[in-house]
């Protein structure tokens, strides 16, 4: 199947320092560890709305759960940055920490859909960005697919250059089992 692509890339140093400004009564912090099926939930949540991923949503659900629980492991080089709504967790966005990954936004920002169209997903991929940079990558990359909510409105509005990319994705047939 082909899949148009796109990768966003940011210049960490050109984002600003300071930590986004997190609006009450949202709480915007690392994830703990036993957070993993709840932030599973929300990334499946996230994905299965947007229509942009509809073809394939079952597959990139599963794949995501799978490096979800990566950042979850000892001695990963994976974060999880968490928003919370009081004492749910209402987005996450897993972070891959090596300097030369070719897709540093694992997950992207993924906000539950009732809570979308109030900026978190904006404010969200700020606080990915701001945490890449604060533990020192010069730069920063996030695939995701030509029509969706992330490339059409949340990375372009946060400065990210896209260019085309092929990303090599093995989809398990369509066998009836």
């Amino acid at each position: 199947m082909i899949i148009p692509w796109q990768r966003f890339t940011w210049d960490l140093e050109k984002i600003p320092t300071a930590e986004p400004e997190v609006p009450a009564p949202y709480v915007l912090r690392l994830a703990e560890n036993d957070e993993a099926a709840d932030i599973q939930k929300t990334v499946a949540s996230a994905f299965s709305m947007d229509t942009g991923w509809g073809d394939i949503q079952k597959f990139l659900i599963e794949w995501m759960g799978k490096n979800v629980g990566l950042a979850f492991e000892k001695d990963s080089k994976s974060r999880c940055l968490v928003l919370l709504h009081g004492t749910r967790i209402i987005g996450a966005s897993v972070l891959c920490t090596e300097e030369e990954a070719e897709n540093h936004l694992t997950t992207g920002p993924c906000i539950l859909h009732e809570y979308g169209s109030r900026g978190l997903g904006s404010l969200l991929l700020r606080a990915s960005l701001s945490s890449l940079r604060g533990i020192g990558l010069k730069h920063a990359h996030g695939i995701t697919r030509k029509k969706t909510a992330a490339a059409r409105f949340i990375y372009p509005k946060s400065g990210g250059t896209p260019e085309p990319w092929t990303l090599e994705l093995e989809f398990p047939s369509k066998q009836a089992a």
